[in-house]
């Protein structure tokens, strides 16, 4: 973060420009172009100049600047601790479904952050609910053109949007939105919906008057409302039953074919979570229309069978020689993801074993069923608890771990959990099919895993 100092550099790629400077991890960076940058687009924005002057503050307390001419296309090469500098723009909404506000007391700090930042949304794909905006924000968004944008809508009925935001916002999210496409900025858009108040009608509503802004509004992503097991003095909300499901994703499917007709798009898509819940079938690769929304859990698990079977031809004479008992340790939503590779192994690779265990989500609750949301803790237990046959290796998806770091959600490590599944050997392995099957391949056999 930016300090009076400026932006702590974090990383230098050795390929660009700042390794030739000899910059280092632990420099900061105080100006480019004498401003000061606050965030990860001004930093793009001003070294895209051919000519570029850096002030530096070295790790050891000089100051240094650096005159730099180069092509446009040439980058610096540095890395932040974050792609913010002046803090992260916080929500000021009161959401009655807040994920943050459902969160277990005493983990990290960094957990209980609610970002509604409109940069994290231009540079990660957060997405943001434009209540928090300045006329400044405005005026940078469409200056710089930052698109695309992730815009949570919920619902366009604006009393119902009030409602659900806990917030009294005068400007319609319509009337946002149309500001933005005017603009010529892209949009991508979620509702996630709560039964009895954005549903039904509601919801109807919400697909015909974003659908109406197309072509800049890219596509909208329906997802359930997810709830913890921690939402004492909270708004009384429940989960959706099965039947509930099924008439969501028909309203979804029906708006579908409507929509693929008028623009050959479907542009209105359910998360995986319906499915599940619904125990129905889940759409082809063709009908996800290349994923647009797979970060939003739209699509992942066809995502991963299709990159898994086209996978599959380039390494199964490589999996056929594996004599080994492998146990994927999962979230009780993705079980029937992993009976499907179960299945496959079976019948192609008799030799490879793979068991499937599920995992209760203690830390959330059993209403929280995704693998991405079980705890170091919830992992030990499911592990220390599991009759093995014989030596196996467990299998633990690297997305429940703190992206590029060995970091569970509730502060464990992967060198607590494995030392307290001893003597039981753990790994983690990749979320992509095909990485994963090269991970089995490549590190994949018990009796040489050293815990790489």
């Amino acid at each position: 973060m930016t300090t009076t100092e400026g932006v702590l550099i974090v990383q230098v790629d050795p390929e660009g420009i700042g390794a030739e400077l000899q910059l280092k991890p632990g420099d900061r960076l105080l100006e480019i172009n004498g401003v000061k940058p606050v965030d990860y687009i001004d930093y793009l924005r001003l070294t895209a100049e051919t000519l570029v002057n850096l002030k530096i503050r070295k790790q050891s307390g000089d100051l240094m600047e650096f005159e730099i001419e180069k092509e446009p296309e040439d980058h610096l090469g540095l890395g932040f601790d974050s792609v913010v500098f002046d803090g992260i723009r916080t929500c000021n909404n009161h959401c009655i479904f807040c994920f943050v506000n459902q969160l277990p007391p005493g983990q990290r700090p960094t957990l209980y952050v609610k970002d509604d930042d409109y940069r994290l949304s231009f540079l990660q794909g957060s997405y943001i609910t434009l209540t928090n905006l300045t006329a400044a924000d405005w005026e940078r968004i469409e200056e710089l053109h930052l698109s695309p944008l992730y815009i949570s809508v919920h619902a366009t009925d604006p009393p119902t949007r009030q409602k659900l935001l806990g917030s009294k916002a005068s400007v319609p999210i319509i009337d946002q939105l149309k500001r933005l496409a005017a603009a010529g900025i892209t949009l991508h858009t979620q509702a996630v919906i709560c039964p009895g108040i954005n549903d039904g009608p509601i919801l109807e509503k919400t697909i015909q008057d974003l659908a109406a802004l197309r072509p800049q509004v890219l596509s909208l992503a329906i997802v359930p409302v997810g709830l913890t097991g921690h939402r004492q003095r909270l708004y009384q909300l429940r989960p959706f039953n099965k039947r509930e499901a099924r008439e969501v994703i028909e309203t979804i499917h029906r708006y579908q074919q409507i929509f693929f007709k008028k623009y050959k798009s479907r542009f209105v898509f359910a998360a995986d979570e319906w499915y599940i819940i619904a125990e129905a079938t889940f759409p082809s690769a063709a009908e996800y229309e290349g994923y647009p929304q797979l970060d939003n859990g739209v699509g992942l698990i066809r995502w991963f069978l299709e990159d898994l079977y086209e996978s599959l031809p380039r390494v199964s004479s490589l999996l056929q020689n594996i004599d080994q008992q492998l146990v994927i340790v999962t979230g009780k939503a993705t079980a029937r993801l992993w009976e499907e590779v179960k299945r496959v192994f079976r019948e192609r690779f008799p030799k490879l074993g793979l068991e499937i265990l599920t995992a209760p989500n203690r830390f959330f609750g059993p209403s929280v069923t995704v693998t991405g949301l079980l705890s170091g803790r919830d992992l030990i237990a499911a592990i220390q608890n599991h009759r093995q046959a014989g030596e196996v290796l467990y299998l633990i998806p690297e997305i429940t771990l703190k992206q590029g770091e060995s970091l569970f959600l509730d502060g464990i490590t992967m060198d607590k959990l494995r030392e307290a599944c001893r003597p039981k050997k753990v790994a983690v392995v990749p979320t992509r099919a095909s990485a994963w099957l090269n991970w089995i391949i490549n590190k994949g056999c018990v009796n040489d895993w050293r815990g790489r």
